[in-house]
């Protein structure tokens, strides 16, 4: 597997000044081309901040949710890993209305341009317990009143697909 996303800068939208949302695209895109479904499917990635995930297989309808990182995921003290979510409500919904997605998490290196590490939950593991609310922003923020939430896993329920080598 090639784990160079540099063949990917090229397709981002030139408006965008946001570094974490032109690597997410870029991974979103290197994650499409380059991992396949647990069933042999290919992803098709879906718009540009649909709500809930990322890609569906094109095989058997699997849904996945992508987020991505320039730092490596570790699990805490506690054995557990927290990465930061999206909306809160949003986020809750999808669970409790039962759009089953598994979540990969993806973290990258920019002055390599590569993939370092792709880490996946399956959906059985994600549930309304794991999402935590994250204060609401104040009413002078841009979008206040805006909550977002983490998500927050026992490390043991992680499937490590790949790590990079240090030697």
């Amino acid at each position: 597997m090639n784990y160079s996303f540099r063949s990917f800068t090229k397709n981002i939208n030139p408006k965008w000044k946001s570094k974490s949302r032109i690597f997410g695209q870029i991974i979103e895109e290197w994650f499409a081309s380059n991992i396949n479904c647990d069933c042999g499917g290919i992803f098709d990635l879906q718009k540009v901040n649909q709500t809930s995930y990322d890609a569906v297989c094109k095989f058997c309808g699997k849904k996945v949710q992508i987020k991505s990182s320039n730092k490596l995921y570790r699990p805490r003290k506690d054995e557990t890993l927290q990465i930061l979510g999206s909306e809160y409500q949003t986020t809750l919904s999808s669970i409790k209305n039962q759009e089953a997605w598994d979540l990969f998490l993806i973290s990258y290196d920019k002055t390599f341009q590569e993939v370092v590490m792709i880490l996946k939950i399956d959906s059985q593991f994600i549930n309304p317990e794991c999402v935590i609310p994250r204060k609401p922003l104040g009413i002078n923020a841009r979008r206040a009143g805006w909550q977002g939430c983490y998500l927050k896993f026992n490390w043991i329920d992680i499937k490590k697909i790949y790590e990079k080598s240090t030697i």
